[in-house]
């Protein structure tokens, strides 16, 4: 899925700091030098080269102030989830915070994050998440107080199904409806409510900056990943029967209501 009416100066923004930096500089040497070189002496073009010269610096500063602004940028999604330490200060945090939040916290997972500059989702989609070749869409409800309902569950589904995208997932400061995680049960849809997502945010606190989280698929027996149909936490089991006997895995912690497993 791709983030419509996307400018190139929110690519840059989204984008490492060093990218701008890098572009800035082959901006001015090609502006500076590289036109000079290309057409040599003939006086046609010799205006332009010198217009063109005349603007490297001024393309080299504005490649600059991307540059800072995208710094700032990943320092602050950094910040917000190195300084959240309850409920409450999750719940504090501006809709639009919590959506960088989100997507950072994510991120140290390991997962490829696509999020939006502007004030509002794309067609419900606040957050595109890629992974080991699958795609994630996640819509993101900073609400402090009322639960989330199986109405917001249908629509994301219904996205998720237009999109053709893998799996669904809400993450909410709040909680969810029982009708919600009904609806839920057994599809692609992963409710992440506030505890949840406090526990996602102490793991990648603990786990640093860059990502070193196992994949879900492959998480350490002492890592518990959420479960891939109703998204909780998993319990390491051991199948007791059958061809597998013996073998470790994991299970919802919901079972027998939901059959979510993952490979160790």
């Amino acid at each position: 899925m791709k983030r419509r009416n996307e400018s190139f100066s929110d690519i840059l923004l989204k984008s490492p700091w060093w990218v701008s930096v890098v572009l800035g500089i082959a901006a001015f040497a090609g502006l500076r030098w590289g036109l000079q070189a290309w057409w040599g002496d003939n006086k046609t073009f010799l205006p332009l080269e010198t217009a063109a010269a005349n603007f490297a610096p001024v393309a080299a500063v504005l490649f600059g102030v991307m540059a800072g602004l995208s710094f700032w940028l990943g320092k602050r999604r950094r910040t917000l989830v190195d300084q959240q330490t309850s409920l409450e200060s999750l719940r504090a945090v501006s809709w639009k915070d919590f959506e960088f939040l989100v997507a950072e916290a994510y991120r140290r997972q390991g997962y490829g994050v696509d999020f939006s500059l502007g004030k509002g989702a794309d067609g419900g989609v606040d957050l595109v998440l890629r992974k080991a070749g699958r795609v994630s869409l996640v819509q993101c409800k900073q609400w402090k107080v009322f639960s989330v309902g199986a109405p917001v569950i249908r629509e994301m589904f219904g996205i998720m199904t237009a999109e053709r995208a893998d799996e669904a997932i809400i993450v909410t400061s709040g909680r969810f409806t029982s009708d919600a995680q009904s609806f839920a049960q057994g599809k692609p849809i992963r409710l992440v409510d506030g505890p949840r997502l406090l526990r996602l945010v102490k793991l990648v606190q603990d786990r640093g900056y860059e990502s070193s989280t196992p994949s879900p698929t492959t998480a350490a027996p002492d890592t518990p990943p959420f479960c891939p149909v109703c998204g909780k936490v998993m319990i390491l089991r051991t199948a007791r029967r059958g061809q597998n006997a013996g073998n470790r895995f994991w299970g919802c912690a919901d079972y027998p209501g939901c059959n979510g497993v993952r490979q160790v």
